[in-house]
């Protein structure tokens, strides 16, 4: 969960631990939709063990499509918890990538089954994702570990890994083939009638979980013990449980058409949001700052709260003493240390909030075009920066290196990327606290505004979404096969805000991009034809944006 896109990496997370506990094929993977039911409470000692069980009618030994089953529970231990990091995905998906899962079914609109669990991205959703698009992901997470991962069918490590485990826990034969739905091996039996049942092999479940054998006398986590707020539930799903309430009356008093598998999708994801937070000071003592649910205000905000202080203390407490592995003795002085860090920044959250309101709002394009970066130009900041140390950009601003696409370009400035919130956002605080801009970071600051402020200005000329703005620059630069760096270097040399006899400059027409040598140069004129052309083009294409 540390890969730099926080889609792949929180899918690819979900995906080994959950295929790894229900013996996931592949295919099954590529069309895991959000059938999900939260099934009952195994009566196991001392802590009743929550199935969660993810529902299919896909898989090449479904050859009928009749609905099968695979459960899902919590881990014994944290940082192997398949639902903790189901979590994570879901609440991502639904916070950040603006799934509309529970808006549509509260509307009662179907077309929420059509959602897959594991997409590489959001425009990907509705559709069965191939081998390619998996296996793609995990190698991209894997080729970032010391020791990289070689082998040729990767989308069978997880399967191969439970099989190995199970059989290592002297589990019979008989469990192992319904665990794993091997269909030749079952007879009618097995085929037609086990598989529908999660809890036909809850002895694996048990096993996958870390409990071994003994687990109905031995089913002890401490997090689990721990009851979280509902207000932390509901800021991470708004509205979820008046969802699931009016989803409950229409199925009861059929005033609408029946959706029992939307019922049971909206209790999971509550579910899924109380495992969340159960399972945040380990997120948080294992990724810091970096963890993506940081970006969140309201996640923010609770972090950095004395509660979640208490919360946090408890659940640590009630791991060392119900744990078999007690914690890492360090672990207390991690989450010091994180908790100050997080802290400071839940005063920023509130200005970050103002930030992303306003830029939903209607901005006039030569106001945006003409935003300026946060400077120290007041006579108040100028005197409190003159005795302030120069901070380096990175260090001070959180600018990603390496990116390569717009998409990358106009989210690291509105939003923030890697953790890391908008870059005008923190230069503001930064110089509210007396400190000053290196020319380093001015300069590097003023190469990256003015590629999505006018593509913002773009938007807001043509009511078009943002979205549709931003084809717009990456079709210019696929087109003339343009790097990151040449087309911000284009848009900044035709920015209105760059008047032609400023000093020490030429007239804007007359300039060139500064491009790779070998490579012809590129007017800034010429530069004007292409935005035009890739803009018409835009506009001519009938594509729900």
């Amino acid at each position: 969960m540390r890969f730099p896109d926080k889609q792949v990496g929180l899918c690819v997370a979900a995906m080994v631990s959950c295929g790894l506990a229900a013996g996931f094929r592949s295919d099954d993977l590529q069309d895991t939709r959000y059938f999900m039911e939260l099934i009952c409470s195994v009566p196991a000692e001392p802590l009743p063990m929550q199935i969660l069980a993810l529902a299919s009618n896909a898989g090449k030994a479904n050859q009928d499509a009749q609905m099968t089953y695979a459960a899902l529970a919590n881990h014994r231990q944290p940082h192997l918890d398949c639902l903790a990091y189901l979590s994570q995905l879901v609440l991502y998906q639904i916070n950040v990538s603006k799934l509309p899962l529970l808006a549509l079914i509260y509307q009662n609109n179907m077309s929420w089954r059509s959602y897959r669990m594991f997409f590489r991205d959001p425009s990907m959703a509705t559709s069965k994702q191939t081998y390619y698009d998996l296996s793609t992901m995990l190698m991209k997470v894997a080729a970032t570990m010391p020791d990289t991962l070689v082998k040729t069918k990767v989308m069978h490590l997880m399967r191969c890994s439970g099989t190995v485990s199970l059989a290592a826990a002297a589990c019979s034969m008989d469990v192992l083939r319904v665990w794993g739905r091997w269909v030749r091996s079952e007879g009618v039996v097995g085929k037609s009638y086990l598989p529908k049942s999660p809890l036909s092999a809850l002895p694996a479940t048990g096993v996958l979980a870390g409990f071994g054998n003994n687990f109905m006398t031995n089913h002890a986590f401490g997090r689990g013990t721990v009851a979280v707020p509902v207000a932390w539930i509901d800021a991470l799903v708004p509205h979820a449980r008046v969802i699931l309430q009016a989803v409950r009356l229409r199925n009861r008093t059929r005033t609408g058409k029946a959706d029992f598998s939307g019922q049971h999708c909206v209790e999971s994801t509550l579910y899924l949001a109380e495992t969340f937070w159960q399972s945040s000071p380990f997120m948080l003592q294992r990724y810091g700052l970096g963890w993506w649910a940081l970006q969140l205000p309201a996640v923010c905000f609770i972090v950095g709260s004395s509660s979640f202080r208490q919360f946090e203390q408890q659940v640590m407490k009630a791991e060392l003493e119900w744990n078999a592995r007690p914690l890492s003795p360090q672990m207390t002085e991690a989450f010091d240390k994180i908790s100050k860090q997080v802290c400071s920044l839940s005063e920023q959250i509130a200005h970050l909030q103002l930030s992303v309101n306003g830029m939903m709002q209607p901005v006039h394009s030569q106001t945006a075009a003409n935003l300026s970066m946060p400077t120290a130009s007041s006579s108040n900041t100028q005197a409190r920066a003159a005795t302030s140390p120069r901070i380096e950009l990175e260090a001070q601003v959180g600018l990603s290196s390496g990116l390569s696409s717009v998409h990358e370009a106009v989210d690291e400035w509105f939003t923030g990327l890697h953790g890391f919130p908008a870059p005008p956002l923190l230069c503001e605080q930064a110089i509210q606290r007396g400190q000053r801009l290196s020319k380093k970071a001015i300069d590097n600051l003023s190469r990256r505004r003015h590629l999505p402020l006018r593509i913002q200005a773009l938007a807001t000329d043509r009511c078009w979404p943002l979205k549709k703005a931003l084809a717009v620059y990456e079709l210019v630069m696929q087109r003339h096969s343009l790097s990151l760096a040449e087309l911000r270097d284009a848009v900044r040399l035709s920015s209105p805000v760059r008047h032609p006899d400023a000093k020490g400059g030429k007239p804007a027409q007359s300039q060139h991009v500064n491009r790779s040598p070998g490579l012809p140069l590129i007017s800034i004129s010429q530069f004007a034809v292409w935005v035009q052309k890739a803009t018409d083009d835009i506009a001519s294409m009938s594509i729900s944006w």
